[in-house]
């Protein structure tokens, strides 16, 4: 296992960085199409769809969409399920954007941004040309082997901070950031 701490100042509360030789944007799927479905399991889970600038109830089975943000309050619980089988569970007092959801040619690119809170991700086989990323606190993780745990939370400085966890659950996943400060990283077999 291995986990990863790292503390970023952020602007507005939300940071995200471009992973360094990360291939361009893909098409979305066409607007009729959903690649990820909403399943409400605890409620308290609320939606801003893309575009939108307010929050409105979740509803259970409700179709995802690329630019979507889910936010759960502190006993509000969500899992973001993908249509190749993938998965990201949304514990309490979190917000997630789906930053990118594609599949294009088989190339499925799934890529969600962290604000605050713990998501616990399961990725299906990823192929050549996919990818399944999170991103949070200026950090990347992006799935080597099947599951990872990311986990960010305010830190109370004044400075508006976040620090972020990152945990491979099962095998590996590969961590950038070009804007982070490791505190500590652990490998454990």
């Amino acid at each position: 296992m291995l986990v990863l701490v790292c503390t970023l100042a952020v602007a507005a509360g939300v940071a995200t960085a471009g992973v360094a030789g990360a291939a361009p944007a893909v098409k979305a799927a066409s607007s009729g199409t959903a690649l990820a479905n909403l399943k409400v399991t605890a409620p308290q889970v609320s939606i801003k769809p893309k575009g939108k600038s307010a929050y409105v109830t979740a509803k259970d089975g409700q179709a995802l969409r690329q630019g979507d943000t889910i936010k759960t309050d502190a006993n509000g619980r969500a899992e973001i399920d993908y249509t190749d089988g993938s998965l990201t569970r949304l514990a309490g007092s979190t917000v997630f954007t789906i930053s990118k959801l594609t599949n294009e040619r088989g190339g499925r690119q799934t890529q969600g941004t962290l604000s605050v809170g713990e998501t616990w991700n399961r990725a299906a086989k990823v192929s050549e040309t996919g990818s399944f990323e999170v991103k949070a606190g200026g950090t990347t993780a992006a799935v080597e082997g099947t599951a990872f745990v990311v986990k960010c939370t305010p830190e109370d400085n004044g400075q508006q901070q976040v620090s972020c966890t990152v945990t491979a659950v099962v095998d590996d996943i590969n961590v950038s950031s070009d804007a982070w400060d490791v505190t500590s990283v652990t490998s454990t077999p």
